[in-house]
């Protein structure tokens, strides 16, 4: 599981049916320093028809070889429907490739799928609440990588056991012990991330995250009686309550069950330490 894993990331674009609001051409600030501590790879799709520049922040990574774009050819159409399927027909095509490795940032600062590529209720939403301290938007991307190298150990770790709790949602077989067991491992890890932060020359917020995952038949039967009685997280600051929480969601169609999720939906507090 601790192999690599890439990202699909888009502008902070909105689409509701026909309207389309373009809040910035370029990475969102706060979701890119983010996006670059837990990810070994960002893909910035491109096509045929319409073209986002990169940013300054775009550029560097690129460089750094960490961002890369793919290309797709998108027929012409609602630009809801342009924007919206380079960015689902590129996820689609990495997994396709590397199949487990990527999944797509989607939400209020990036693009959604549309209702169509998924099944309501045939997935899980994975929610760590108050949990993942992630670097603020002003941080360097220089500090960031310095930092994700030094303490790749615990990175790698969190990643590991946020993981391990997934496939547990993905199995479900095995009962709250198991899963109680893996939380407990995932709280162990959570506090090495936040003691390394704390050390760190740089400036971190809370995040929200909530990953989505397709489900085996078995999970999709019994992934709901786990949000009932879940333990609590360690919170990352002095008074921030802190959780984890098991909800039925959507699957994305034609994808596996893996303990990778196919989607990853992030919000940001405003307290920085």
């Amino acid at each position: 599981m601790d192999g690599m894993r890439g990202l699909v990331v888009s502008p902070p674009i909105q689409i509701n049916g026909n309207t389309v609001t373009i809040n910035s051409d370029d990475l969102d600030p706060q979701e890119i320093r983010s996006n670059l501590l837990f990810w070994d790879k960002l893909d910035f799709p491109e096509q045929n028809l319409l073209g986002f520049g990169l940013s300054n922040d775009a550029q560097f990574l690129e460089g750094a070889g960490i961002l890369q774009r793919t290309r797709v050819h998108v027929q012409s159409g609602q630009l809801g429907d342009i924007l919206r399927s380079t960015h689902v027909e590129a996820f689609r095509q990495l997994d396709a490739k590397e199949p487990g490795q990527w999944s797509i940032a989607t939400g209020e600062r990036s693009i959604s799928f549309r209702d169509n590529d998924l099944d309501e209720g045939r997935g899980a939403l994975v929610t760590l609440y108050n949990a993942i301290p992630v670097p603020n938007e002003d941080t360097a991307l220089a500090d960031i990588l310095e930092f994700r190298t030094k303490r790749r150990a615990e990175l790698l770790a969190l990643r590991h056991h946020l993981e391990d709790v997934y496939q547990k949602v993905i199995s479900a077989g095995d009962g709250p012990l198991a899963w109680n067991a893996e939380v407990e491992k995932l709280q162990i890890s959570i506090n090495d991330h936040i003691k390394a932060s704390r050390e760190a020359p740089i400036k971190f917020r809370l995040s929200d995250l909530t990953a989505s995952l397709n489900l085996t038949s078995i999970g999709a039967s019994v992934a709901a009686a786990y949000s009932m009685g879940l333990p609590l997280v360690p919170a990352a600051i002095q008074g921030a309550i802190a959780g984890i929480a098991v909800s039925k969601g959507a699957s994305l169609k034609k994808r596996e069950a893996t303990p990778n999720p196919f989607k990853y939906v992030s919000s940001y507090h405003k307290e920085v330490f």
